[in-house]
């Protein structure tokens, strides 16, 4: 089996990109792939999909976007961060999201609010996570580490997109990160992989091909 670096996965996107291939398009790739593995294999009443402000937390609201497609109405979505933070490609399934009306989103830019929402949290069957993506290195914010702490705390089937939030993409390296049961990595095998220390926390990995 292939283990690729992100550098590496990077020059893949980028000649995708280059072939005539968005960034939009291959969130919105990424959302259809992981909606239909939890629709075709997760046994939930309600899920709840917890975002970053970044591409990964574009991945996870497009996934959402999808699986309300899938004719699963009890969705809830939460984004760790503050409204204006969002990147484009987030903002624009954002848009989607709201054209909707009836699926919630709310943002917890500061612990005050996270703590109005963790009965939300609490009570999902499965959630789907896409904090950082395989850009992170180093610590995670305050904030996103008690989100953490609270997606391990919960008896709910957790889904990383890409990666486990809070693991180096490269080295597979983590001090606070979520523990899968199910990892759905875009494009290819990380690196990341190869630590025998990323088993602990990656549960099945799946590979999900974006460019098919």
């Amino acid at each position: 089996m292939e283990y690729y670096s992100i550098a590496e996965i990077k020059k893949i996107e980028d000649e995708a990109i280059r072939k005539g291939m968005t960034e939009e398009k291959m969130m919105d790739t990424a959302g259809h792939l992981v909606a239909d593995f939890i629709h075709n294999n997760v046994e939930f009443k309600k899920a709840v999909f917890i975002a970053g402000t970044g591409n990964n937390g574009g991945d996870t609201l497009s996934s959402a976007f999808h699986l309300f497609n899938l004719n699963h109405s009890n969705i809830e979505i939460v984004i760790v961060g503050k409204q204006e933070e969002l990147k484009e490609g987030p903002e624009t399934f954002l848009h989607l999201i709201n054209d909707i009306k009836n699926l919630p989103v709310h943002f917890i830019p500061d612990s005050a609010t996270l703590e109005s929402l963790k009965e939300t949290i609490k009570t999902a069957d499965v959630l789907i996570v896409g904090l950082f993506g395989t850009g992170f290195h180093g610590d995670m914010p305050d904030l996103t580490a008690e989100v953490v702490d609270l997606i391990n705390d919960s008896n709910a089937k957790k889904v990383s997109i890409d990666i486990p939030s809070g693991m180096n993409g490269d080295t597979g390296e983590f001090k606070k990160a979520v523990k899968s049961d199910f990892t759905l990595t875009m494009m290819a095998m990380k690196k990341a992989f190869q630590n025998p220390q990323s088993i602990t926390i990656t549960g099945k990995i799946l590979v999900m091909d974006l460019l098919d």
